[in-house]
């Protein structure tokens, strides 16, 4: 089992056209990660991973939040399967390299005068690059930096605009983006 957290970066696009890109809706975020899995030897991690990113908005949505007084909160998450290569298993300092494929949604929630309501895309995962070197403390803790490229795309959106009519369906000009994270990777029973 792992622990990840630092920060997280958008790049790329939301969905195509102007200002679809991911920097015109979310700022950094700082992700909160979970790994569960098993070894089959002791070179293998195979298991799965759940996230949860925290931060604000950027670019023009932040402008109509700040102008139109409301509270704009963004929120990420991802779930998915990974599987690790560990180099020196056995070692003090054991580097490791990933790949893990999943399924994401990120969204907004905002809050003005009593309503709230929400923003959201979603979509695959289709690969998620990691690595960092875990050293070892003891035979049932490590620490170490991490750092991953998640790249995907949003296929489905949903909205639901402070009281009003709620709308859903398909992206129509798909996009890909990606995140960014760095940070310290904690983990149990290596």
């Amino acid at each position: 089992m792992a622990l990840r957290t630092g920060i997280s970066i958008p790049m790329g696009k939301a969905e195509g056209g102007s200002g679809g890109d991911m920097s015109n809706s979310f700022a950094w975020q700082v992700p909160l990660f979970v790994e569960i899995g098993g070894k089959p030897n002791r070179f293998l991690f195979i298991g799965g991973y759940l996230g949860l990113g925290f931060g604000g908005t950027a670019g023009d949505l932040q402008a109509i939040c700040s102008s139109s007084g409301t509270t704009c909160t963004a929120i990420s998450a991802r779930g998915g399967f990974e599987i690790q290569y560990h180099i020196v298993p056995d070692g003090t300092a054991n580097p490791w390299i990933g790949y893990g494929i999943g399924y994401e949604s990120s969204g907004v929630s905002m809050t003005s005068g009593g309503q709230t309501g929400s923003i959201s895309d979603n979509g695959f995962e289709f690969a998620n690059f990691m690595g960092g070197i875990d050293f070892r403390l003891s035979r049932t803790f490590g620490i170490g930096p991490f750092l991953s490229l998640s790249i995907g795309q949003y296929r489905k959106f949903r909205s639901e605009i402070l009281g009003r009519a709620t709308l859903e369906g398909d992206i129509t000009d798909k996009a890909t983006h990606e995140w960014l994270s760095a940070g310290a990777r904690f983990v149990f029973f290596p």
